[in-house]
């Protein structure tokens, strides 16, 4: 009955909003589940595709803001307050036994691969208080930690950051750099900047604000091929697209944008939700696991697919023409019609 009280406590000091709006779900298209799957008491149901908290079972473990793809999930916490001019961090939650702690959250299942990767960066090592993971009633939260361990030191790995995140039962002894730190005054590290304006999630935010203070001509212009990180790239199928800019109207992040010259890409934006993809009409665009992280640095768009204005054959009308296409998407729809007609009579003759 304790735990349950100490449990009801969190919610109260840890409050939990759901912003349903932000979802990438529609009424008719179920994209997403990711966090009715990972909650670990049944407290997300989706209905009419859009989740729903009964916060009579939420223990704020904090799996449904690390796996929401988009801003639905919104904490009453600043998390640049983590960002401490420290270079051994140290984080426990709320039964942690640790004398020294820098952070105190709820539950470590808050802290995904890119919170943990920001923090290893700004700070340089971050150390995990896990000693109470395996006895927590938060049952299954722990197998989400230690993925979100390994692949936040995968991010750092591909990122080529002499940082690095460890999961451990006993506490660290402090270092000399941060006893020295507090000895002298010196300039602190900023403070990431975030926006809850945009619906791109915190977590993606404050790594971008992170990864950009990184050289970029040390990073690789590559691809990475990594199915266990949140990053995917989009292809398009020029046969297929029909440029009516669906994917790049429906994108939540807007990493995806489209002008009279064609579509293009920002890949820091994209959290792999995989809208786009269900969304186009024509199955135009397909979403491969893979990212460059040199791009995570410098935050470009790159072109995926280009177009340029002409004047339909058929109507008269201007529209955006995919490479070698003489007519409107209306007009395409009417000329096919009317070859199916065509067939069909010559066919029955």
């Amino acid at each position: 009955m304790a735990l349950d009280r100490l449990f009801l406590d969190f919610i109260t000091s840890f409050p939990l909003r759901v912003n349903s709006e932000n979802c990438v779900n529609r009424d008719n298209l179920k994209v997403c589940d990711r966090c009715e799957r990972a909650c670990p008491h049944g407290a997300i149901t989706l209905k009419d595709n859009r989740p729903e908290v009964d916060f009579n079972k939420c223990t704020v473990c904090g799996l449904c803001f690390s796996e929401c793809p988009v801003n639905v999930f919104d904490i009453e916490i600043d998390l640049t307050e983590f960002f401490k001019n420290k270079t051994h961090l140290k984080v426990g939650c709320y039964l942690s036994e640790w004398e020294e702690l820098d952070v105190k959250i709820p539950c470590l299942g808050l802290l995904n691969e890119e919170l943990l990767s920001a923090l290893a960066l700004h700070c340089g090592e971050v150390f995990l208080d896990t000693s109470k993971c395996e006895s927590c009633p938060q049952r299954g939260v722990y197998e989400y930690i230690k993925r979100y361990i390994e692949n936040a030191n995968l991010l750092l790995h591909y990122h080529r950051a002499d940082a690095k995140v460890e999961g451990v039962k006993e506490e660290p002894p402090p270092s000399d750099e941060d006893i020295l730190s507090e000895l002298f005054e010196g300039e602190k590290s900023k403070k990431p900047a975030v926006s809850k304006k945009i619906n791109v999630p915190l977590w993606r935010q404050l790594f971008f604000e992170r990864v950009k203070l990184l050289p970029a001509e040390n990073l690789c212009y590559q691809p990475v091929k990594e199915e266990r990180l949140r990053f995917a790239r989009p292809k398009l199928d020029p046969q297929r697209c029909e440029r009516n800019n669906v994917c790049s109207f429906w994108c939540p992040t807007k990493a995806l944008s489209s002008d009279e010259r064609g579509v293009y890409f920002t890949q820091i934006l994209c959290t792999d939700c995989k809208l786009c993809e269900r969304i186009c009409p024509k199955s135009a665009i397909t979403l491969e696991k893979e990212f460059i992280p040199r791009r995570n640095v410098m935050a470009g768009k790159v072109v995926i697919g280009k177009g340029e204005k002409k004047v339909c054959k058929g109507c008269g009308k201007e529209f955006i023409a995919p490479p070698g296409e003489e007519y409107c998407l209306y007009c395409r729809k009417d000329r096919e019609m009317e070859k199916l007609i065509k067939d069909f009579l010559l066919g029955g003759g």
